[in-house]
């Protein structure tokens, strides 16, 4: 199965980058980092909409949108910035707009990391994404408590929350016979 798990963290050994490398490690699935590739922001131009392909020449539209047609699943990982996603994780979702019906039934995943609050809006955030592409969301999602670097490796609920999502990843891709399973 092929599982892209997608970090929207602009921090280097993040405490989302944790979780979603527990989750890969789970799904023997792929870490990628957002910030390691040039993506740039949606400029509303809506030539996707006559060429349903977007017409910004980067990293997004050369390689992470292959790798995204491609994927069985995908979770995507965000800190809690303001009650929400990240600017990295939002710029991602904005520009998937060309990939209408091409991301439909796969699957989606969780993980949010924050303090104590606002986790519930990053999540809604997310599976609406999910939702928009109607894809699959294979559970409410991973909440970490975290705000030091790998802070979030104390936290066990979330810990044992990540490996769920791998595990149910897998049943799901079992259960819809993706990726071989």
């Amino acid at each position: 199965m092929n599982v892209l798990c997608i970090s929207g963290s602009p921090r280097d050994g993040s405490n989302t980058d944790v979780l979603l490398s527990r989750i890969a490690a789970g799904t023997g699935g792929e870490l990628i980092k957002l910030t390691d590739y040039d993506v740039r922001p949606c400029t509303s131009c809506w030539a996707c909409i006559k060429n349903d392909t977007c017409c910004i020449d980067d990293d997004m539209s050369r390689v992470i949108v292959p790798r995204l047609r491609s994927a069985d699943a995908m979770v995507l990982g965000t800190p809690v910035y303001f009650n929400n996603v990240s600017a990295q994780l939002k710029t991602f979702i904005d520009r998937t707009w060309p990939l209408r019906g091409d991301l439909r039934d796969k699957i989606g995943g969780c993980v949010v990391v924050g303090r104590r609050y606002g986790a519930e809006g990053a999540v809604a955030a997310i599976n609406a994404f999910f939702l928009k592409h109607e894809m699959i969301v294979a559970d409410r999602g991973v909440a970490g408590i975290a705000y030091r670097r790998n802070e979030v490796s104390s936290d066990v609920e979330a810990l044992e929350a990540a490996d769920r999502l791998a595990e149910r990843i897998l049943e799901l891709g079992h259960a819809l016979h993706v990726g071989g399973a």
